[in-house]
């Protein structure tokens, strides 16, 4: 049973992160490589782990286009897994040729986290206002209407605690 599913707004909300709440969390690790230039060109940067600072590797926190060869990966405009996040996976062969394809609104990419596997039960908070604050509310199955089930009819914000 997947509880974001039904949360109605949320996915889009949350651009292809939704994505990633939807879908199974794939296994830890994998490979992903980031491109300076659309089309794979340019620098590039392999990764097989959570990265907190590209600038550390000595690439810019410009990216146009991402291979991935396994796994899944979240990647943060900024550094230390901050500010919008861009899903990159298997679906499409694992090619992004340009920052449209992960429906970035600019090339800025500042660090990278892969999506790790979680066992536990799936559990999640949403709240009212943004900065997790607020009216809180639970999940932890489908909810078809969260105005009728919990008398929430907004959440600018979620805290994922478990689960896929």
């Amino acid at each position: 049973m997947n509880i974001f599913t039904k949360v109605p707004g949320l996915a889009q909300q949350t651009s292809k992160l939704g994505s990633v709440l939807q879908r199974a969390f794939y296994g830890s690790g994998g490979r992903v490589t980031l491109f300076e230039q659309r089309n794979f060109a340019g620098r590039r940067l392999d990764l097989s782990s959570d990265c907190q600072k590209l600038t550390e590797k000595n690439f810019p926190e410009r990216c146009n286009s991402v291979q991935v060869e396994s796994g899944a990966w979240v990647g943060f405009e900024h550094e230390n897994f901050r500010g919008r996040q861009y899903l990159w996976d298997m679906s499409e062969r694992g090619e992004y040729n340009c920052t449209e394809k992960w429906c970035a609104q600019a090339d800025r990419v500042g660090s990278v986290r892969t999506v790790k596997q979680d066992s536990t039960p799936a559990r999640a908070q949403l709240y009212e206002r943004a900065g997790f604050s607020g009216k809180r509310t639970e999940l932890q199955d489908d909810i078809p209407n969260l105005m009728t089930r919990h008398s929430l009819n907004r959440a600018a914000s979620i805290r994922v605690l478990g689960g896929a």
